[in-house]
């Protein structure tokens, strides 16, 4: 089973589905959010248990339940090839080189899930994967798009076969972000928060961009480096139309 804590995260999850319990803290039933998650439960026709808070407290993983826990159905890895067989059409895959922070995995699953993107690989080895703060922290992104964990060279193989372009986002790159086409079918790469992208993983690649920084900071935590240049291919895609 998988733990989810957090108002906004629970109710995410309880929509997505997968929900078997859901414990509340006594005595915070009134308050409004925590009253839509009862009844949204309620509707679905699981569980509710009051609890008292010290409870929270001592199995939360996170230090924030925010007076409410559901126990959901443990989310799998999925295969890369099994994503790519369903998708139909064009795909757009985020691999991640040694992200290692649960905060910036989880706000990189819900960027993705409101950029549609199709799936998200990180490394078997020196990664971060689905664990409960990654769960809090995507809002129930990581409920709505598939995570793979693969090794990461035979990965960007099946999906150079696939006819997706590997493009690496790195301070390296040649061109900036905007200047790249990301229309079709694409993945994206980024590296983790100490060492970037692998020399190897980044030769491996299609095109390198650039995100330009113009003060002291050499570059932007990972998490804002995928919004922007996930975002920007959905600006290119609505250009095209």
């Amino acid at each position: 089973m998988s733990q989810v804590e957090g108002r906004n995260p629970v109710y995410e999850t309880l929509k997505r589905g997968g929900v078997r319990r859901l414990l509340v803290a006594s005595g915070s039933e009134g308050e409004r959010r925590v009253k839509e998650i009862i009844d949204l439960a309620r509707r679905k026709g699981i569980g509710v248990e009051f609890v008292d808070r010290r409870r929270l407290d001592s199995m939360s993983e996170t230090g924030r339940h925010q007076g409410v826990i559901a126990l959901a159905e443990a989310l799998g890895y999925a295969s890369l090839r099994g994503i790519l067989d369903k998708v139909k059409g064009d795909v757009c895959i985020v691999v991640l080189d040694g992200v290692q922070d649960p905060q910036n995995l989880g706000s990189i699953l819900r960027t993705a899930d409101a950029a549609g993107v199709d799936a998200v690989v990180v490394p078997k080895k020196e990664s971060v994967g689905l664990t409960s703060t990654v769960l809090r922290v995507s809002m129930g992104g990581a409920a709505g798009v598939p995570v793979a964990r693969e090794s990461l060279y035979p990965a960007v193989k099946i999906l150079k076969e696939g006819g997706a372009r590997i493009v690496g986002v790195d301070t390296s790159g040649s061109a900036d972000y905007w200047k790249e086409d990301l229309t079709g079918s694409v993945a994206l790469v980024l590296g983790g928060e100490g060492q970037g992208i692998s020399p190897t993983l980044l030769s491996k690649c299609d095109s390198v961009v650039r995100i330009p920084m113009h003060g002291s900071v050499p570059s932007l935590n990972v998490g804002v480096a995928a919004a922007l240049v996930l975002y920007e291919r959905l600006r290119q895609i609505s250009a095209a139309r």
